[in-house]
């Protein structure tokens, strides 16, 4: 579970700060986020349309902290107009933080949640959160921490990081919470001795479900194969959904039109994705 986070306003910025980090010279530098990104020290990471990705270290409270602070555009008009109606794009990702929190379901430390509105119109939001040490993501993880391993204790590590993951993705899901882009830069892997921990992040696409349907379902195991399980091969493909589906990989029809299931709908996407590079019509991706 998340700390209550101390709410502040200062100058036209709300912000949502978590306890640890409400010290005063920290909260009157949140009001004006932009500014992280002007600092010297601060390495862009992503700049797109909608989002813009910074990493930098600050003092707080007289502490170091390694951050990431992400923008969200309010980038067109439609967007701006629904905007007093919704949560803004921190705002969801502080909530998706909590939903994961009281799942018991790891990620970054969220700092804070900071909006920039106008009579209620959406200008800017901004998520920061705490840099996880040692981090690296899904695929990186296994491509260079995993894969060099010989001899069967690298069979074993590899089996055990599918188990694992396949855990991660079964904990979500029987608790009824859909991540919308659970893919494996979404996932960062921390190696131990032997055994790996897993935190999940971009996390305004999180949500708690009544139900958690089949094909929300499907849809995340699709962004796994489409990314991660590129990188696989068979055995270990089925070793992950061994582990995903429990006792219920025992039934062969089940478990074949699981597989089936997750193949057809990957391949919808790739070929969607092809049409749109090339610039064909009816481009966009087909929802799973």
């Amino acid at each position: 579970m998340l700390p209550e986070f101390v709410q502040r306003r200062v100058g036209g910025a709300m912000i949502r700060v978590h306890p640890a980090f409400a010290d005063a010279a920290f909260v009157e530098r949140l009001a004006d986020a932009d500014g992280f990104f002007r600092d010297p020290g601060c390495e862009i990471v992503k700049d797109q349309k909608k989002i813009k990705v910074g990493r930098l270290a600050v003092q707080v409270a007289g502490a170091r902290r390694a951050l990431y602070v992400k923008r969200y555009n309010a980038f067109s008009l439609r967007y701006k107009i629904g905007s007093p109606f919704a949560l803004s794009g921190a705002r969801r990702a502080l909530r998706g933080a909590a939903i994961l929190g009281a799942a018991k379901i790891a990620t970054a430390t969220p700092v804070a949640a900071v909006e920039h509105r106008s009579a209620g119109i959406l200008q800017k939001s901004f998520f920061i959160s705490e840099e996880i040490a040692g981090g690296a993501t899904a695929d990186r993880y296994w491509r260079e921490t995993l894969r060099p391993i010989p001899g069967r204790a690298g069979f074993r590590r590899r089996r055990g990081f599918l188990g694992a993951l396949a855990g991660l993705f079964r904990a979500l899901h029987e608790q009824n919470i859909y991540h919308d882009d659970l893919k494996d830069a979404n996932i960062l892997a921390v190696g131990g001795a032997a055994v790996e921990s897993f935190f999940l992040l971009d996390l305004e696409g999180v949500r708690r479900c009544a139900r958690l349907s089949a094909r929300r379902r499907i849809k995340n195991l699709v962004q796994l194969e489409r990314t991660f399980g590129r990188g696989l091969g068979r055995s270990e493909r089925l070793a992950f959904l061994k582990c995903y589906l429990g006792a219920s990989f025992a039934e062969r029809r089940f478990r074949r039109r699981t597989i089936a299931a997750v193949l057809a709908a990957a391949g919808r996407v790739d070929r969607a994705k092809a049409r749109a590079a090339r610039g064909e019509s009816g481009s966009a991706p087909s929802r799973i």
